[in-house]
């Protein structure tokens, strides 16, 4: 049909110009069949007054339309053929290419080898390829195809073989456009990218240039087209640091990995090598951070900047800092360092900030984006929220016009975080659907952050108070998760709410087990490891185990201490840093579960209550404390308005995981009657209160010390212990025993523990 359609045209000249393995010198026999004309292989063998001429032109030969010919059929390149662009021009030419000679799917039984290439068609339709056979096309391609064809479209070719995503249509140049137009079908134009037509063809050809030099023409397509590490890598290999470190810098810089992923971030600096440029020491920093190496990147930073400091002869790195010759985008680093390290930012952080946005150039998107990004974590572990999603609109209007889907991503996680943190888990869910769809987005694999979703979407189902999500990813996940790169507040949320949701509905020892696996993550902070620390008290105290919980927490290092607490008065009021904060809300929880009846407790708690920087989350649970001890106190109606307010507030947000956390206490006082009525009647209530693995149920068989000393019992303690932590005499303590020995039918202490594990009194 095409050789009959090509016989029936009246262009003085017809152009046969496609890829080798096409079937041109096929084509030019049949219409040598069909017309009677002779195939020759140079002008000069064309027959004279022969009404139409057939010729096969070596790659070697040019050919010029001689005077007086009526027609012309040959098989060149264009750039074969004189006055070509004239002779397309004025229209005495046709173009037969590529397009007209491929084969269709449906006309191709091995298209999704082949990609309709005829020549590869034959191949793969006589045999089913084995390994070795299978190394035949991609010799093919390269000794055949590439050594036909034109610089310009194996540049083109070569660009598209090492592109990851195909070559964005939009930015490439005339020239690049016509070389794809004219490779057609064996490329095409999907959502405004070109790719090769099948996949397999694209690894045939990925095969086939592995060992090719780079050429620059190459590179700057590649760069164009978005694909700025596989042109930095080529320039490093061409020998043109200067020009790779140009396309760095365009490329996105320390960021360069959050737009092309971290494996291609990872093959930049290997490129790069030993080279001591600021922005590739940057990037070094920002790989090392993303692989969780918070450590290995706090030590590669110090080298950068003395490298730096030893550059500009500055005398020391105090000097160094307040010169305006720093690359902004290390000093960024050091501002993101400051947040995994999980350490408190000084005023001279918040003067960076201030420093970086106005010295930042507008259009650099990546930069402003990346600095608001650092301070909003500072803001919501400041817990200033309102700031926090002022910033965080801010940092993702430069991602959204710096193409960044990834960082955009992070942004949506840190503010539904924020509302998690907030005690708003149904303002966190449209946060995670946004994030979701920039992850979608992402051009790269993120399975590390498919598991942040995954988290936090288990963390809004706690805190609505389902807690089986949370724990099976505890159980499930952790070990993936916990090993990638992990900011300080989402590890910290981590960490509490898989040891909380475990705790609720697994027992104490999983619990336990799961804040173990924590402290071999050797990488973390102080801070982070005094988290670790407290969760555990707080296991032990819920679980019961006062004792064990007391001891643990005399022996932490902090500023709030035994000492500390006992004098507290109007200083708790006062308290901003969130690590006293907790650590005051741990000692004063011990206290309620071993002396609730105590009157300076209540001041305490009060003066707590008072004080502005708690969290919502923290407030709801000081008030369940403080509704317990009016109630141990008899102040019964105190009592009933605090924690009615409290199930009020958590059930208009759905949070309630506040009152599961606590419920031990909640249960006891909804059991008291003298607690029905008033401000408690019809009051919501959590539906799985009273389901898991804790003990929630005080039992009525014992009374206060008679169950306290049972759980001093369990925990190894001898008579003259006993004495000390009850704070009563010997023959005191041997009068429970005996009334507690009596009420479990027991003879001594061990078949006393018996006895109530069995009645499940106790639990562990």
């Amino acid at each position: 049909m095409l050789a009959k359609s090509i016989l029936a045209s009246t262009e003085p000249l017809v152009l046969i110009s496609a890829l080798p393995g096409t079937g041109r010198s096929t084509l030019l026999a049949r219409i040598a069949d069909l017309s009677g004309a002779q195939v020759v292989t140079a002008s000069q063998d064309l027959p004279a007054n022969a009404p139409l001429s057939l010729i096969d032109l070596p790659a070697d030969g040019q050919f010029a339309l001689p005077p007086g010919k009526t027609r012309i059929i040959i098989s060149a390149a264009p750039q074969q053929i004189a006055d070509f662009a004239r002779l397309r021009l004025y229209g005495d030419l046709r173009i037969v290419g590529n397009a007209g000679l491929f084969l269709a799917p449906d006309a191709d039984p091995a298209f999704d080898q082949s990609g309709g290439w005829p020549a590869l068609s034959a191949f793969f339709s006589r045999q089913m390829p084995n390994a070795a056979a299978q190394s035949i096309p991609t010799a093919y391609i390269r000794d055949i195809v590439l050594g036909s064809i034109n610089g310009g479209t194996v540049a083109v070719l070569h660009a598209l073989a090492l592109s990851r995503r195909g070559l964005d249509a939009a930015p490439l140049d005339a020239d690049a456009c016509a070389e794809l137009h004219w490779l057609q079908p064996l490329v095409v134009q999907n959502g405004g990218r070109w790719t090769y037509r099948t996949p397999a063809l694209g690894q045939m050809f990925r095969d086939a240039m592995a060992g090719l030099a780079v050429e620059p023409r190459t590179s700057r397509l590649l760069e164009a087209a978005g694909e700025p590490g596989v042109a930095i890598r080529s320039a490093l290999a061409a020998g043109h640091r200067r020009r790779a470190l140009a396309i760095l810098e365009r490329g996105g810089g320390v960021m360069l990995g959050h737009l092309e992923g971290p494996a291609e971030a990872r093959a930049v600096l290997d490129a790069f090598g030993q080279d001591a440029d600021p922005s590739v020491l940057a990037l070094r920093v920002m790989v090392a951070l993303k692989s969780g190496q918070a450590s290995h990147a706090a030590l590669l930073l110090d080298a950068a900047e003395q490298v730096i400091l030893n550059a500009a002869a500055a005398p020391d790195r105090a000097a160094l800092l307040t010169r305006q010759n720093i690359p902004p985008e290390l000093r960024m680093v050091r501002l993101l360092m400051g947040v995994y390290s999980d350490k408190p930012f000084s005023t001279n952080f918040y003067g960076e900030f201030a420093a970086l946005l106005a010295e930042a150039p507008p259009e650099n998107h990546l930069l402003r984006g990346s600095v608001y990004n650092v301070a909003l974590d500072e803001q919501i572990r400041s817990g200033r929220m309102g700031e926090a999603i002022a910033t965080g609109d801010r940092a993702l209007a430069h991602y959204d016009a710096a193409g960044a889907p990834y960082l955009a991503f992070y942004i949506h996680v840190h503010l539904a975080l924020m509302h998690l943190m907030a005690g708003a888990p149904n303002d966190a869910e449209p946060r995670l659907e946004l994030a979701r769809q920039k992850l979608d987005e992402t051009p790269f694999d993120t399975p590390q952050d498919d598991l942040f979703l995954e988290l936090l979407d288990a963390q809004v189902a706690y805190e609505q108070g389902r807690s089986e999500k949370m724990a099976r990813f505890a159980e499930t996940a952790f070990e993936r998760f916990a090993y990638g790169e992990l900011w300080p507040t989402i590890a910290a949320q981590a960490l509490a709410f898989g040891a909380e949701s475990l705790l609720q509905l697994r027992g104490a020892e999983a619990a336990l087990q799961y804040i173990d696996s924590w402290r071999v993550q050797m990488w973390r902070t102080r801070r982070f490891r005094l988290l670790v620390e407290q969760r555990e008290v707080l296991i032990l105290q819920s679980a019961n185990r006062w004792r064990e919980a007391r001891t643990q927490l005399e022996a932490m290092a902090t500023r709030i201490g035994h000492i500390w607490i006992e004098s507290a008065g109007e200083n708790l009021t006062d308290l901003r840093d969130a690590e006293d904060l907790t650590q005051a809300l741990i000692w004063l929880r011990q206290k309620l579960l071993e002396r609730p009846r105590d009157t300076a407790l209540s001041d305490q708690l009060a003066m707590l209550a008072a004080n502005p920087h708690l969290s919502w989350r923290q407030r709801q649970c000081l008030a369940i404390w403080q509704a317990w001890s009016a109630r141990r106190r008899g102040k019964i109606g105190e009592a009933r308005r605090l924690l009615a307010h409290v199930l009020d507030v958590t059930a208009a947000r759905s949070c309630r995981a506040p009152v599961l956390e606590e419920r031990q206490l909640v249960v006891a006082m909804l059991d008291d009657p003298r607690m029905a009525g008033g401000p408690m009647e019809g009051r919501p209530v959590p539906r799985d209160l009273r389901r898991g693995a804790l003990d929630v149920a005080v039992t009525g068989l014992l009374s206060r010390q008679e169950l306290r000393a049972l759980l001093l019992l369990s925990e190894g303690c001898s008579n003259k212990e006993l004495a000390r932590e009850m704070r009563i005499s010997l023959p005191t303590v041997k009068f429970h025993l005996r009334n507690l020995y009596a009420k479990l039918g027991a003879a001594d202490r061990r078949q006393a523990i018996d006895n109530a594990r069995s009645r499940r009194i106790l639990t562990t």
